[in-house]
């Protein structure tokens, strides 16, 4: 599977990437750390860590999101990278 990710992580600073998942319920992207576990729900503002939130504390299942999903979002701008899972 292909997976998309935007930037690094402003939270830890740079350790994680920033993968685009789906909420599965409601099909809302966000963006998900996968070292600090932090996301954003809108990614002009993953600069500001006090605008995320950490996605542990979230009670959606999400999963990353593809190509079709990211594109019907209007996220294609932020899936800047991609890497084979």
């Amino acid at each position: 599977m292909t997976a998309y990710w935007y930037t690094t992580c402003s939270r830890c600073r740079g350790q994680g990437r920033l993968f685009i998942m789906r909420e599965l319920e409601n099909g809302t992207l966000y963006l998900h750390c996968e070292e600090c576990e932090w996301g954003w729900r809108d990614p002009a503002t993953v600069g500001d860590v006090t605008a995320g939130f950490l996605t542990l504390e979230d009670e959606a299942d999400a999963k990353l999101a593809s190509r079709e999903e990211i594109e019907a979002a209007g996220w294609t701008p932020f899936a800047a990278h991609r890497v084979e899972e």
